[in-house]
């Protein structure tokens, strides 16, 4: 046990040192900041927008007034879900790449090795240490935003939001390990750190890119007509196809999930946190089960002799 806390530990101190994760890791906190002010002023536009038609529809003499939009706390932190799923799945890969292909290349993986210490306990180590980084990087957002909301929007959240924010911001942890995992497998299996990190870029653009936006491509839109505002708005509707296209993208399933967690969704907004659980207990599956299968076929290559 002290050996893989000593190794978690090490991995801790390696990626704080390393200015190339911490600028990237700083533009993360930064972005996910920025997406506070963003998410607050598109509310509060909103709410600008409807009390100018108050106004106006008033000083015509209408007497049916439109009703106010339902603002819901949370939806104001709504852009950190697509920051989480392409900034920090490109946090949690920098992280994972150096676990093995960096100190394969600077020649201290040989020396943990010779060390008494068994290769699981290695793999554990890092993972344990990985982990680590994502919990401290995720608790410094968590904090600023929740600090950040109240400050820029004016609103308080309630025990609901705060239970839903921090669901959410496990679900993020969660989502980042799946990457992480992924590419510590990928840094154990290739001695071309090149090919490892660019494979693992490659994935990375499929995932959060290619995938959702080919599912986007096979819905049917109806289309809605806002009498008030007088605009027309396209209303997505899945289909087979698309769902199964997005069974294959766990930033598919986790923006989903998000999307309902942070009350961007109308119609989940008031549900229960169980109850909201249990809707999306197929996609929290899908988005454990390549993290899983990643974090078993890391042990298994671990113990080959020339991965060392």
């Amino acid at each position: 046990m002290n050996g893989i806390m000593t190794l978690a530990r090490k991995e801790v101190k390696t990626a704080f040192r390393d200015y190339i994760f911490l600028i990237v890791t700083g533009l993360f906190v930064l972005l996910s900041v920025i997406s506070v002010y963003i998410g607050s002023s598109t509310k509060n536009a909103e709410l600008q927008a409807y009390q100018d038609i108050v106004q106006l529809l008033k000083s015509q003499g209408a007497t049916s007034l439109p009703v106010p939009p339902a603002i819901y706390p949370l939806s104001v932190l709504s852009n950190i879900v697509s920051y989480v799923s392409m900034i920090g799945a490109v946090v949690a890969i920098f992280l994972g790449f150096e676990s093995f292909s960096g100190e394969r290349n600077n020649g201290t993986l040989k020396l943990i090795a010779v060390r008494p210490v068994y290769r699981d306990q290695i793999v554990t180590g890092k993972l344990l240490g990985g982990g680590m980084v994502i919990g401290v990087l995720l608790g410094i957002i968590l904090i600023f935003n929740l600090v950040l909301f109240v400050f820029v929007s004016g609103l308080t959240p309630g025990i609901n939001e705060i239970i839903r924010l921090l669901s959410f911001f496990l679900l993020a942890f969660v989502y980042m390990m799946v990457f992480y995992t992924a590419t510590m497998y990928v840094s154990i299996r290739t001695n071309d750190s090149a090919f490892g990190f660019m494979l693992m870029m490659i994935i990375w653009v499929t995932i959060s890119f290619l995938l959702p936006q080919l599912a986007d491509s096979q819905r049917s839109f109806a289309y809605a007509l806002n009498a008030t505002a007088q605009t027309v708005t396209q209303v997505p509707s899945d289909t087979v196809v698309s769902k199964m296209i997005e069974l294959f993208s766990p930033a598919a399933q986790f923006r989903s999930i998000g999307k309902d967690l942070l009350q961007v969704i109308p119609e989940t907004s008031n549900i229960g946190l169980v109850e909201l659980l249990l809707k999306q207990t197929g996609a929290i599956i899908e988005i454990l089960m390549p993290g899983l299968a990643m974090l078993l076929l890391s042990y298994k290559a671990a113990q080959k002799e020339e991965v060392i």
